[in-house]
């Protein structure tokens, strides 16, 4: 973390203080999609022929706590494979 000169700290932290609620979420989630795009540009970079579906993976595994993504792509999963066999019944005769 960046060393910050105290006098300057005090000032950014009066600023957020007198923001609402939803300000200080706006720029929670701005900096969360900012970090988003920056993941993306970096593993494009390094895997220019990546398929849609294994950017995201990556885009997952780099933002979100290692917990998090097991049980996100464990959800997917199950629900790709529930979205299949709703789509795909199997006939019954």
């Amino acid at each position: 973390m960046a060393v910050r000169h105290p006098e300057i700290e005090h000032l950014r932290v009066e600023a957020y203080r007198r923001m609402s609620g939803q300000q200080r979420i706006d720029i929670a989630a701005d900096m969360f999609e900012d970090g988003v795009a920056i993941a993306r540009a970096s593993i494009l970079d390094q895997h220019p022929d990546i398929t849609p579906e294994e950017l995201s993976q990556q885009i997952r595994r780099r933002v979100l706590p290692p917990e998090m993504a097991k049980q996100v792509e464990a959800y997917l999963t199950k629900r790709s494979s529930h979205d299949c066999a709703t789509r795909h019944p199997t006939s019954s005769r």
